[in-house]
């Protein structure tokens, strides 16, 4: 997630973090690439200009806090006003109190939202331990009643039948009457996709939200459609108002300026951020956490909350363990921990979490799959004990039993091997850096 970004502008900040004066000319010029970078970013041009302005307003402040450099004071100015134009709040579901919370999720084709709904399914009846009913009145296309209802299967939310051949204000009726009976406290309609320049269909769906009167309706917008989103956005909210944004995509390599874009240009919030195809990748939307990992800050909290929602106690307990090891990590503890970082969205998800300067070597960004954890675990089950405890010892000998055991390479096993050797480096200032108040916050929740 805004990795380019994010590496452009840490890049401008460092070259000015040894200065122990910023003139009105070096905060131009810093501003400027700060410009150049939003606008490759894909951020809108006009969102950047009101984003300049109020640094600009701002600058000739930023000798007041003798506790920062100018240099860090001007980032506090840049964090704040990133925070700013993306909403400054975080913006949740809106329940009802003791009552049925009716929640229409709307969108254009392709945009995600089959799959959203059944994320925000999972998120609603995990994270807010509410009982969620799902119903899908997209009866245009032959596969997504029968996609949602196998994504459900993944949630502990449950799924209202319905088939191409009912008519949708019937569908709606019954799913309303059995949520109400049955005590439900969130009814999820996943629609069918609507282009915004489909004026006969957008007019049929407004029929239905008129039907509906839901009290939430949700815009799923693909990112990787760009600028190209706030037109749409702005004409479903005339006809809609709609209460909230889901972003999906985020994980993939779009620039993903359209996060930092929407608010100010929509007035309509980011709710949630789909970052993954995995039914527990929709997040909510932090402003401030974002904000913070395009300035290359790090999301320690986002961090957290994945080792919450994603990690069972029984696993936490194990993965405390090999955290508190450090320089006597082993192969086994490794493999317990790639099972663990695996689940919170792999090393590379991590990592991004992480203060971007905080490892020298890319090395420790290579990505660690589903593919490659089978291949790790027959390399470590085809090992001896005394290799799992000291795996120095592992010369080529023994690698060439163990690529016979395994079914690995020699070359595979050199590399898993070394991605062993970066991991054991990350628990290694997890377990011994007290400078880093990152690494504090993730030692106090993991070690105790």
């Amino acid at each position: 997630m805004f990795n380019n970004l994010t590496k452009k502008i840490t890049d401008i900040f460092e070259k000015i973090s040894h200065k122990s004066q910023l003139k009105e000319k070096k905060i131009k010029e810093t501003l400027k690439k700060v410009k150049i970078a939003l606008l490759n970013a894909d951020v809108s041009l006009e969102v950047i200009k009101i984003f300049l302005k109020n640094i600009k307003k701002k600058t000739s402040e930023i000798y007041i806090n003798k506790n920062f450099s100018p240099s860090q004071n001007l980032i506090q100015i840049v964090l704040k006003e990133l925070i700013a134009i993306m909403g400054n709040n975080c913006y949740l579901f809106n329940f009802l109190l003791n009552e049925l919370t009716i929640c229409t999720i709307i969108g254009q084709p392709g945009s995600g939202k089959t799959t959203s709904t059944a994320k925000l399914a999972y998120l609603l009846s995990k994270q807010y331990k509410k009982k969620v009913l799902v119903v899908s009145i997209d009866i245009y296309r032959p596969a997504a009643i029968l996609q949602l209802k196998n994504l459900i299967k993944k949630t502990k939310a449950n799924f209202f039948s319905s088939n191409l051949n009912q008519k949708i204000n019937k569908i709606v009726k019954s799913a309303i009457k059995t949520a109400k009976k049955e005590k439900y406290d969130v009814l999820l309609i996943d629609t069918a996709g609507r282009m915004h320049t489909n004026q006969i269909k957008i007019n049929e769906l407004r029929k239905i939200q008129d039907y509906i009167q839901p009290h939430e309706t949700l815009f799923v917008v693909d990112s990787m459609t760009g600028q190209d989103a706030i037109h749409s956005i702005n004409i479903f909210n005339k006809n809609f108002k709609l209460s909230g944004i889901i972003l999906t995509k985020l994980d993939s390599d779009t620039r993903g300026g359209i996060a930092l874009s929407i608010r100010t240009l929509t007035k309509k919030p980011i709710k949630y951020i789909g970052i993954g195809e995995k039914i527990y990748d929709l997040q909510i939307f932090h402003p401030e956490r974002i904000a913070k990992r395009i300035l290359g800050m790090g999301d320690i909290l986002s961090l957290i909350d994945d080792i919450q929602n994603k990690i069972k106690n029984k696993e936490l307990n194990l993965l405390k363990k090999t955290t508190k090891k450090g320089d006597t990590f082993n192969l086994n503890d490794f493999l317990i921990q790639i099972k663990q970082i695996n689940q919170i969205g792999g090393i590379n998800s991590l990592i991004n979490k992480l203060p971007i300067n905080i490892f020298s070597s890319n090395s420790i960004l290579e990505k660690i799959d589903e593919k490659s954890l089978i291949k790790i675990e027959a390399m470590i089950n085809s090992m001896t004990e005394k290799e799992r405890k000291f795996p120095s010892i592992i010369k080529f000998l023994r690698k060439k039993r163990i690529s016979k055991g395994s079914g690995n390479t020699i070359q595979e096993i050199n590399i898993y091997l070394k991605k062993f050797e970066n991991i054991k480096r990350i628990m290694k200032k997890i377990k011994k850096s007290k400078k880093n108040k990152i690494f504090e916050k993730i030692k106090n929740y993991l070690i105790k």
